[in-house]
């Protein structure tokens, strides 16, 4: 017999409601959550659900924001404990995190990078900080790397395309943040790199040529730092 709803605590109600929601992305994809199912699967009635989610769209919400701040502490943990600490250990050890988080959450992952969901729009000022957080540590973590000289960037990364430069320029006065264009792109050009692997890997894209995922990924890394004149830790 199901446990009443009012001996558990709002808290663990809303954490049992957004564990049944990834359950039932993993089986029916983004497309087939809804609140009513939900309820169904947790025995308890649809208009009990509205009490912590009022629509299918703060569930969402609140999904995606976990799965920001998750991924985020991840790669923040990562990186606080590289081997050395210094930048290119950090940059390493949060590309290898970005990787590990996806493959450990591909449902979470694949609700903030995979395809938009039918009928939800993301709301701008709560999801667009959020999508932030996880790169932030390693634009410090680059611009350290590319001040002490540790990172040395290829010439066409100081040579932009006027559109590029414009774009990157608006970005920095968003996040409020001081830094090299050039270096704003080196860091968009490694995401691109290792955002590309990583979703291929969970689509399964890759399987029919790379059968150890794991090896070919830290071998990308290595490869992306070396070509940024960085020296990757040996491990």
């Amino acid at each position: 017999m199901p446990r009443p709803i009012k001996d558990i605590s709002r808290e663990d109600m809303i954490g049992a409601i957004k564990s049944t929601a990834r359950e039932q992305m993993r089986l029916k994809g983004t497309a087939g959550l809804s609140l009513r199912g939900i309820a169904r699967e947790m025995n308890i009635t649809a208009p009990a659900i509205y009490n912590y989610f009022p629509t299918l769209n703060d569930l969402i919400t609140g999904l995606i924001t976990d799965a920001f701040l998750s991924i985020a502490e991840a790669m923040r943990n990562a990186a606080r404990t590289a081997d050395n600490g210094s930048a290119v250990s950090r940059i390493y050890a949060g590309a290898m995190a970005y990787r590990a988080w996806a493959t450990a959450n591909p449902i979470q992952f694949q609700l903030i990078y995979g395809n938009p969901i039918p009928d939800y729009t993301a709301p701008a000022e709560i999801t667009g900080p959020l999508a932030r957080l996880p790169f932030e540590g390693l634009m410090h973590d680059f611009k350290r790397a590319y001040d002490s000289g540790e990172m040395k960037l290829p010439d066409s990364y100081l040579h932009l395309p006027e559109s590029v430069h414009s774009s990157i320029v608006r970005y920095l006065g968003v996040v409020n943040f001081e830094m090299p264009e050039p270096v704003v792109y080196a860091i968009m050009a490694s995401w691109v790199h290792i955002h590309g692997l990583v979703m291929l890997e969970l689509f399964h894209h890759t399987t029919p040529i790379i059968s150890d995922p794991a090896a070919f990924y830290k071998h990308e890394v290595v490869g992306l730092l070396t070509s940024l004149k960085m020296s990757p830790p040996s491990d």
